[in-house]
């Protein structure tokens, strides 16, 4: 059995984990948990079956990202009693049976995300080792842009957001002050940067479709445009949205 089919069979078993513990807490939002756990899945595998240099490094890559993340959003998930408010809108939308829709809709479509965001993954897998070039050290360049972006903009969100001042109000400082998803777009550099660490393997191309996936689905599906919703008839964030981009930061903004 090829290491790919093995990934494949992987997640799906990972997902109907995940989907279970979500019916028995009737909490959809633990999707969110999985999600950075689902990448270090298919990469653990990858490393094991196949332990080449740039199955360890993208090995490594991941479980920091992915922990990174899991820990983020796992803290606001036990913070937390009830599910989160998108997961909860959601449901509203659904007709019939509210299991079935949680199983095919957020589950089994997360899953089909997983794989194709983390094609990189299971593209250098797959192939037999290569030599480790200058556009390889790149994308690891790459990787650490993104997540150190990624994190600070977590990090001055959740500060602000924690002060009972800004309780409503929008954050146009730090990171935020040049685009108003900086996380987002850290999280798609560092992603480019998985993609070019396995350059010149085999299956190199086929990686292409994870870094184009997950710059789609933040910018114009299951990030930015979601996340922005709630903001419709905010005049403060309609004057922020005015002079500063979504996602790609604009560090020549004028006060």
């Amino acid at each position: 059995m090829s290491i790919i089919v093995i990934q494949i069979i992987a997640i799906i078993f990972f997902m109907h984990f995940w989907f279970v513990y979500a019916a028995i807490k009737n909490r959809n939002d633990v999707a969110d948990v999985a999600w950075g756990l689902g990448f270090i899945l298919l990469a653990l595998i990858g490393v094991l079956m196949n332990p080449e240099a740039k199955n360890i490094i993208i090995f490594l890559l991941v479980l920091i990202w992915g922990l990174r993340l899991a820990y983020h959003i796992g803290s606001r998930f036990l913070k937390h009693t009830k599910e989160d408010s998108r997961y909860q809108k959601m449901r509203e939308t659904w007709r019939g049976s509210m299991v079935f829709n949680s199983w095919y809709r957020v589950f089994m479509l997360q899953g089909f995300f997983l794989l194709s965001v983390g094609a990189s993954i299971l593209a250098v897998s797959s192939s037999e080792a290569s030599n480790f070039g200058l556009i390889n050290i790149l994308g690891i360049v790459f990787w650490l842009f993104g997540i150190v972006f990624e994190t600070i903009g977590d990090r001055q969100l959740k500060s602000f957001l924690s002060k009972e001042e800004n309780r409503g109000r929008i954050m146009k400082t730090g990171l935020w002050r040049f685009s108003r998803h900086p996380n987002y777009f850290g999280e798609a550099v560092l992603w480019w940067g998985i993609f070019l660490v396995t350059y010149g393997s085999e299956f190199f191309w086929l990686g292409l479709i994870g870094p184009i996936t997950i710059t789609i689905l933040l910018r114009f599906v299951s990030g930015v445009s979601l996340a922005e919703k709630r903001y419709t008839n905010n005049q403060e964030f309609i004057e922020y949205a005015k002079k500063t981009p979504a996602m790609l930061p604009n560090f020549f903004i004028k006060d």
